[in-house]
């Protein structure tokens, strides 16, 4: 019996070792030679891990010659709660900012450029599903007065019940309004390399990646098993630290070249 859960252990590392794209080095990125078409915005819940989340994310986007508008927004008491904040947060960010808005989730880093491949989406919103299920970690939202109304239905959704998951709500809004004669809502859909998560055996390999999501609900909503971590989040610590092992490396080379 113990031998054969080795076995399964065993399988499942290699598996897992198999799928991983690397971060990529400082040579192997190119900076944004043009102005963004948009902004990228993301939120966070001060004085939490997930300060360092934002730190991570932005240096990720400046190496590449991007900004990441970061806002710490006040925690609502709980990890689906403080979920339930994005459309409030994108509804005033919409309103006050003009161009393509670029949200991701916070907990994230940027592989390469993403404003080239999303020049041609031409929608009110862009969203990625895994197997039918909304995932509402990257959205890009246009400048159009759809893309306004629509988040101003996920907000108020949201505002009535801020206990359901936000990513729930926004996929039932969308799946009814499509299931109409006529949408009001221009839908795109957007691949797996702008939620990328490094350890999901089920996701096919892209060519390029573009976000890589680190999945911070594994450490927020942390769980033990006799005593030791869960596996996923011992990944996820293991992923974190290559990447800011490169990030710091990127950091220091820029620094001793700005230098000469």
């Amino acid at each position: 019996m113990f031998s054969k859960l080795l076995d399964l252990f065993r399988a499942n590392k290699a598996a897992h070792r198999a799928i991983i794209v690397p971060f990529p080095a400082l040579e192997d990125v190119a900076s944004v030679s043009a102005p963004p078409p948009g902004e990228i915005v993301a939120f966070f819940t001060p004085n939490s891990f997930y300060e360092q989340e934002a730190a991570r994310m932005a240096a990720s986007a400046f190496r590449l010659g991007l900004s990441v508008a970061t806002t710490a927004v006040s925690s609502a008491g709980s990890w689906v709660r403080n979920a339930a904040l994005k459309p409030t947060f994108l509804l005033k960010e919409r309103q006050a900012k003009r161009g393509r808005l670029l949200y991701v989730d916070v907990d994230a880093v940027f592989h390469r450029n993403p404003w080239p491949a999303l020049a041609s989406y031409d929608c009110d919103i862009a969203v990625y599903r895994e197997n039918g299920r909304l995932i509402s970690a990257t959205i890009l939202f246009n400048d159009t007065p759809a893309a306004l109304r629509l988040l101003e239905a996920w907000k108020a959704e949201c505002d009535r019940d801020p206990d359901i998951w936000d990513q729930v709500v926004l996929q039932r809004i969308l799946d009814e309004d499509q299931a109409k004669a006529e949408p009001q809502f221009r839908v795109v859909a957007l691949p797996a390399s702008f939620c990328w998560i490094f350890d999901r055996i089920g996701n096919a390999k892209p060519d390029a990646i573009y976000v890589e999501q680190l999945q911070a609900s594994r450490q927020a909503k942390v769980e033990k098993r006799f005593g030791f971590e869960r596996s996923k989040l011992r990944r996820r610590r293991r992923r974190i630290a290559d990447i800011e092992r490169i990030l710091s490396e990127s950091d220091s080379r820029s620094a001793s070249s700005a230098s000469r």
